[in-house]
């Protein structure tokens, strides 16, 4: 995180404590970014089948560095359905892509690749946290042989199909932390970085069973260093995080389909104690498996949740899609990914994510081998990368289409101003501080005291014609009044003036 800011996100309404029937709780939809450069097959065969991100998107002096996942060109019918290499791109602006010829592996196979030497699916590289004695770590999935002449890594000890740990100090050359698979359920996982809270995160795909329904669900865990997890003791006594439930079935029934799951997951750390999740939900059709195993045929599109400890999760009501699916022949019209966070550029929020042109399942059986009737030459080309961009902090706003007041649960002062997030062009916004005890407005933080907001700002000072924040007592527990007339506020902070 930048912005050194306490915020207080409207996606969580449970600060709430009156409000008016005029409030209203509004969701707006990310805005879709054209990119090049990433397309599968650009500059040669090892990734002409897909490029997708499982992966990961840092900002580093000013460059955009992608750790990504790709797939060459299926050879024959015999291969396993997935086929993953971990690759690495740049960009100056985060649009415009270029895959360097890295000369690190693969040489003789694939000349002039972008390949990196790490085994597996790649499912994230965040920075390490503070002390540690390198300056990157990552994760992989290995659930194929390795593949020759590109998982070459120095020294690899691979002791079976599982998750395993990374560590590097320039992004490109890795060496292992975990001699043995952390833990070996799943192929999907998204490793994150929680500096409030000095651990990393790592989520893990598992089959769990729902009734006589087998889903796709998320465990959580932990590390201080990167190489020791805690969370997972063995198969029913691990942190269930991610869990679809019959209201999901409902969804997708709704839509067509017959049950839902978790396919990926994407975390946002907010502060040390508010988290977002970015949540791809699988809408599954008939034929449904009648055995333990991951039923194929579906699509997908994503969601928002929020945890205040990043174990334990909520979704707003009625769980509303927040990234859609394209339309039909679009490059992501069937299926998405994401990539394991956010990334923090200016005023915006970049969410790299893969997108594929057909549901998935769509070129293999129920047994998860490839279909003999569809051509191996149709899966070139068939998932790429795109991205999402949202307005800092905007997930969720507490909206007025006339006038409207709210109260929210403010706890103590925790900076020298009050900022908020809020869009009203057309309207204003007035706020009015509290004694939450007294349930009283303090002197000088009344409605008619604070200076109108107008406008569009992700940042703007809530100001009082002639008291300051900084001089409400720190030990005061508070209560925010807001008035609300034709507008939106999307959260507010506590920060330094």
């Amino acid at each position: 995180m930048t912005n050194p800011d306490i915020r207080h996100l409207f996606l969580d309404t449970d600060g709430l404590r009156r409000w008016d029937t005029g409030v209203m709780q509004r969701f707006p939809k990310p805005e879709k970014v054209s990119i090049t450069g990433l397309e599968p097959g650009s500059t040669g065969p090892w990734d002409a089948r897909v490029t997708t991100i499982y992966g990961s998107v840092l900002v580093e002096d000013g460059k955009f560095r992608m750790w990504y996942f790709c797939m060459p060109d299926a050879n024959n019918y015999d291969e396993g359905a997935d086929y993953p290499l971990a690759a690495y791109a740049e960009s100056d602006d985060g649009v415009h892509w270029t895959k360097p010829d890295l000369k690190l592996t693969g040489r003789h196979r694939h000349p002039g690749n972008n390949l990196l030497a790490l085994p597996g699916g790649l499912m994230g590289v965040v920075p390490a946290l503070p002390g540690a004695d390198f300056k990157y770590l990552a994760s992989t999935i290995q659930i194929l042989p390795l593949e020759p002449d590109v998982c070459d890594l120095p020294g690899l000890s691979f002791h079976g199909p599982g998750t395993y740990f990374f560590a590097s100090d320039d992004g490109l050359r890795w060496r292992q932390l975990t001699s043995d698979p952390v833990l070996q359920h799943g192929d999907v996982g998204s490793l994150i970085a929680d500096p409030a809270r000095n651990r990393y995160l790592f989520y893990q795909k598992v089959g769990m069973m729902h009734g006589l329904d087998m889903r796709r669900s998320f465990i959580g865990l932990e590390s201080r260093d990167g190489a020791h997890w805690e969370g997972y003791e063995g198969v029913d006594r691990w942190r269930e995080c991610f869990l679809a439930d019959d209201y999901d079935d409902f969804l997708a029934q709704q839509a067509g389909f017959r049950i839902a799951d978790h396919y990926n997951i994407a975390v946002y750390p907010v502060s040390d104690n508010f988290y977002v999740s970015l949540e791809t939900i699988f809408y599954i059709g008939s034929p449904l498996r009648f055995l333990f195993g991951q039923n194929p045929n579906g699509i997908a599109s994503t969601r928002l949740g929020f945890s205040h400890d990043a174990m334990h999760w909520r979704h707003p009501k009625g769980r509303p899609t927040w990234l859609e699916l394209g339309e039909p022949g679009d490059f992501d019209a069937g299926f998405m990914v994401t990539a394991n966070t956010f990334v923090e550029h200016g005023d915006d929020l970049l969410l790299y994510y893969g997108g594929s042109r057909y549901d998935h399942g769509w070129c293999i059986t129920e047994d998860f081998k490839m279909r003999e009737d569809i051509p191996l030459s149709a899966q070139r080309n068939s998932g790429r990368i795109g991205l999402a961009r949202v307005k800092r902090d905007r997930f969720a706003g507490l909206a007025a289409t006339f006038r409207t007041r709210f109260e929210v649960d403010a706890e103590t002062r925790a900076g020298d101003a009050l900022y908020v997030n809020a869009r009203c062009p057309r309207g204003s916004l007035r706020v009015a501080v509290y004694d939450l005890l007294k349930n009283e407005p303090l002197p000088g933080f009344t409605f008619d005291d604070c200076l109108p907001i107008t406008g569009d700002s992700l940042r703007v000072p809530v100001r009082f014609k002639k008291a300051h924040v900084r001089d409400i007592p720190a030990d005061k527990w508070l209560m925010l009044h807001f008035e609300l007339n034709t507008g939106e506020i999307f959260g507010f902070a506590w920060g330094e003036e």
